[in-house]
């Protein structure tokens, strides 16, 4: 799942500095209008981002309701389009020209499945996350690397695949991003995309590694409360939510019951829209532990830092709230717990 994109993404602000990119076709100065309806929205408002017809960004707050809104403008050809929530974690990204109609919609909390219709440009990126959504919501980006790899070396000439490559791959070795933007043709390299390059590395944002503490509410009480992380017994933190399947689910409580509660403390979080159906959930697993839930998923204030952008996430935390470990793997979690 996730509202928020992967945490190797660039801090997207930047990117709209660079991104009146030509692609071989002149500007145009007709405007452009963006309908969006994503399911779980609401009323909130969001911030919407992009490079004008003159060059300069764009940067204002629109007004959501009944799950939708829309983007009306003159950008410049193509430009990158960014939303983002209220905290600043951006929920939706575009590339749009000007001239395009273009059509999101979906759920907030699947944003690998989004539909986009509209314009080649703005689908062609759109389908390759939907196709590989499982790559992208994996932990282990070698997956989502190699099938990077493979649309770059069947799509030179495509300013998706120079997207793809600063954005969204992520190799140990920051030289194979170079080389294999070399494979790419100068026509879908920019300039002034590609002068930016380095830029955009050093303004990348990472999640929080530290966790002292967690306001959220607390199911045996029905009200708030403070989960404290930082104390004297390392912490293990599991997010989910209802898509999590009943089975999986299952297999990481099993886990994590076989913790000692006296050396650790162990906790999870439910990320659901809404807090129907996390009382059953929970305990028909018959856990001991304490089971939380936060309003507004991972849009609110105490989730957005660490970036929680997929399920099951799971945080392993020393004494200190010291990042000891973070991923999906419930026996590696277990592991590094019970070694601290």
């Amino acid at each position: 799942m996730t509202i928020i994109f992967r945490n190797r993404m660039l801090a997207m602000a930047c990117l709209v500095l660079v991104v009146a990119v030509m692609c071989g076709c002149k500007k145009e100065n007709r405007p452009f209008k963006v309908t969006v309806e994503l399911q779980g929205l609401g009323s909130q408002q969001v911030k919407v981002v992009y490079s004008g017809a003159d060059g300069g960004i764009v940067d204002y707050w629109a007004k959501c309701e009944n799950n939708a809104f829309e983007v009306e403008g003159n950008c410049s050809n193509p430009s990158l389009l960014m939303v983002y929530n209220r905290m600043n974690v951006p929920i939706i990204k575009l590339i749009v020209a000007g001239g395009d109609k273009l059509e999101v919609k979906g759920k907030i909390l699947e944003p690998y499945q989004l539909s986009v219709k509209g314009s080649e440009m703005a689908e062609q990126y759109n389908d390759f996350m939907v196709k590989h959504k499982t790559e992208y919501k994996s932990a282990n980006s070698q997956a989502l690397n190699t099938a990077i790899e493979n649309y770059v070396k069947d799509n030179p000439k495509s300013i998706v695949s120079t997207a793809l490559v600063m954005l969204d791959y992520s190799p140990s070795d920051d030289n194979a991003i170079d080389k294999l933007l070399g494979k790419i043709d100068d026509s879908a390299k920019p300039e002034s995309l590609m002068a930016s390059y380095n830029l955009l590395k050093a303004r990348s944002k990472k999640p929080a590694t530290k966790i002292t503490s967690l306001n959220m509410l607390e199911q045996s009480s029905g009200d708030f409360a403070v989960a404290s992380i930082k104390g004297d017994k390392p912490s293990l933190i599991l997010f989910w939510d209802r898509d999590l399947g009943t089975s999986e689910r299952t297999m990481i409580f099993e886990e994590m019951k076989m913790i000692d509660p006296s050396r650790a403390q162990v906790m999870d979080i439910s990320l659901d829209i809404d807090s129907t159906g996390w009382y059953y959930a929970t305990h028909r697993d018959g856990t001991t532990w304490k089971h939380y839930w936060v309003p507004g998923s991972m849009m609110n204030g105490e989730i957005a830092s660490l970036q929680v952008d997929k399920t099951p996430t799971i945080i392993v935390t020393d004494s200190l709230g010291n990042q000891q470990y973070r991923g999906d793997n419930a026996i590696k979690a277990r592991q590094t717990i019970e070694n601290i």
